[in-house]
């Protein structure tokens, strides 16, 4: 392989930040008329409580992300008509995982990270790319010992990583102030809290568990920029195992 995936990886890397938080705004919350409020919650007999503020969901959101052990990411977005994709599970801290990115219908790679190794099997079309269409059929449906130099190459490519970033960006931590509406959903039948601008916003949203957990459920794009990242089996995770030996094959060279 002359060189990683560079043109996938620059698309998917900043997926957690970019997915939809370029271009939260940063307006302040315009202020509520104090009477008006006080009109609108008078008049109505079935109130409902008051939700969480934005900044308590969004704290304990990235608290109990970064605490867990494990977790699985997943999500599909467009940018400049390519269908991008990233599925990853396993342990947050990217010791024990399993990561797959895809670009359009049939280049895909997977690399699974398992007791210091990492194995990297990809599409046929993927491996045309990097070492020419005779050497990719020999490494259909194999796994390469990726060297460690390749594998830095996939940079923050792990739970811990990726939550990281994403919580970091200024774009996202908008979602944790003032301008912020937070309203109740629902993500795959489960009561949810949504976050999103009230003003200056673009659609871009963070969901969390209703449950009093707040647990990281999903990042919505905006509409310029539709796709999302699914969040699930915190700590359920099982342990990824590495690829039988008669399936692993050392790097082609050119």
């Amino acid at each position: 392989m002359s060189r990683p995936p560079r043109r996938a990886l620059a698309a998917v890397v900043p997926l957690a930040v970019a997915l939809g938080l370029a271009g939260c705004g940063s307006e302040k919350e315009p202020a509520a008329a104090s009477g008006s409020s006080k009109s609108s919650s008078s008049s109505s007999t079935t109130t409902e409580a008051k939700p969480p503020s934005a900044s308590e969901l969004y704290a304990q959101a990235r608290k109990t992300a970064l605490a867990s052990e494990s977790g699985h990411i997943s999500g599909e977005f467009t940018d400049a008509g390519d269908t991008l994709s990233i599925d990853l599970a396993g342990t947050v801290d990217g010791s024990n995982q399993s990561l797959e990115l895809g670009q359009g219908a049939d280049s895909k790679i997977t690399i699974l990270t398992v007791g210091g190794k990492n194995y990297l099997s990809a599409t046929e079309d993927f491996w045309a790319q990097q070492v020419g269409a005779t050497r990719a059929k020999t490494l259909r449906d194999k796994y390469v010992n990726l060297p460690a130099a390749q594998a830095k190459e996939f940079g923050d490519l792990t739970i811990k990583g990726m939550l990281t970033d994403m919580f970091d960006d200024k774009e996202l931590s908008v979602l944790e102030g003032a301008n912020t509406r937070v309203s109740k959903t629902t993500v795959d039948g489960a009561d949810a809290w949504k976050l999103t601008e009230r003003t200056g916003g673009d659609g871009a949203a963070l969901l969390v568990s209703a449950d009093g957990k707040a647990t990281l459920l999903r990042i919505e794009g905006p509409k310029d920029s539709p796709g999302k990242l699914d969040f699930s089996e915190w700590d359920k995770v099982p342990a990824v195992t590495a690829p039988a030996p008669s399936k692993v094959i050392d790097l082609p060279k050119k």
